[in-house]
């Protein structure tokens, strides 16, 4: 056995949690998933065979080819079914997260071959889909891609899609407008609207709440399901914002705005559409990392949107810069020079130049 196992997404179940840090003494959580370290003892083969017996698991049958041969041979098939995409499909030729996949798992070739349609289709589907939905169009299983190789596999694919190798799987999901859970996806609002639901009735809760000084927060199906939204008072622009306390703040201030939550979901990005249709615009106001121009350009796709940044001459706005770390610099350098067609590129060299703002520290700027 490794010595560190991915056993999957943080479960909600504390129950669940306990039990695993029970068998497991190494548990810990990175990017969203809970990973475990095995000692000596825990790593030979032995130990595992009780359970292999149990769950009457069996291993993989060898295929005709050699597991190299048969990863080069289902590329090459990629390429005849998606002959646009002949550029990426030649960068998986060096994913050794890839190769690993076609050593272990003897259904590879067909995974592959269907997760990558399932990517494909994320690009015609703005109203965003569920990891059930996906998992039924490309597997015909609504169960495929809720965790296990398979759905580390999806994840993969869409870092290298979109450059963005380190991003948890939270922020690639909200990007790509998957809803890894209907019930909990959802987008706070404070803003004075009523929007007209699919069987034509017209709600204004929002705006009442807006008179109260109170944000609206709307869940994914009433999103999903609303039809047109109209404004009960002038408001031709909003705030979007990335965090909750400015956001907080702007509803204080009594100043249209919708939290983000970091990078935008499905949710939001249709509510921000909806906003669009009645020529409303945002300025958006967040961090001045790689990650916050990252959110901006995100808002940007679904409304006409300026980006707020205090002007860095002011003496009061300097003392507020924080110094990028190494980390920082490299991963800004790397999406510098491999996304040229990038809106922010101007501002991502400043920050690179003078460092980055974080929004909480502009609360007192802001105007």
């Amino acid at each position: 056995m490794p010595a560190t196992l991915t056993l999957g997404p943080i479960p909600d179940d504390k129950a669940v949690r306990r039990a695993l840090d029970e068998l497991f003494s190494g548990c810990r959580e990175e990017k969203g998933r809970l990973k475990a370290r095995l000692d000596g003892a825990m790593r030979e083969r032995e130990r595992w065979l009780p359970l292999v017996e149990l769950f009457d698991l069996t291993p993989a049958p060898e295929t005709a080819e050699p597991p190299d041969a048969l990863f080069a041979q289902t590329l090459r098939r990629l390429k005849v079914l998606h002959p646009e995409d002949s550029a990426f499909i030649d960068t998986l030729h060096h994913s050794e997260q890839l190769k690993r996949f076609f050593r272990t798992c003897s259904t590879a070739s067909d995974d592959l071959v269907a997760l990558f349609d399932v990517l494909v289709s994320l690009r015609t589907t703005p109203a965003g889909i569920t990891l059930s939905e996906l998992g039924a169009k490309g597997f015909n299983d609504s169960k495929a891609l809720r965790g296990g190789a398979r759905r580390q596999q999806l994840e993969h694919l869409l870092r290298l899609q979109a450059g963005s190798p380190d991003d948890d799987s939270v922020a690639l999901f909200n990007a790509y407008g998957i809803i890894e859970n209907p019930y909990t996806t959802h987008v706070v609002v404070y803003a004075p609207f009523a929007y007209r639901t699919h069987e034509g009735e017209w709600l204004d809760w929002p705006h009442r709440l807006w008179l109260r000084g109170e944000a609206a927060i709307l869940s994914w199906k009433t999103v999903r399901s609303l039809t047109a939204i109209r404004f009960e008072e002038p408001c031709h622009a909003l705030v979007t914002s990335e965090n909750a306390a400015p956001f907080h703040r702007l509803v204080e201030m009594r100043r249209a705005a919708l939290y983000t939550e970091g990078y935008p979901n499905a949710a939001v990005k249709t509510l921000l559409r909806h906003f669009a249709q009645t020529r409303a615009s945002c300025l958006h106001w967040g961090d001045t990392d790689l990650d916050g121009y990252r959110i901006a350009e995100q808002v940007a796709r679904n409304i006409p949107m300026r980006f707020y940044a205090p002007p860095a001459s002011a003496d009061r706005v300097r003392e507020h810069f924080l110094p990028l770390t190494a980390e920082q610099r490299h991963r800004m350098e790397q999406f510098l020079s491999s996304h040229a067609d990038f809106p922010f590129l101007a501002d991502l060299r400043q920050t690179l130049a003078c460092g980055w703002l974080e929004q909480e520290q502009t609360i007192d700027l802001f105007t």
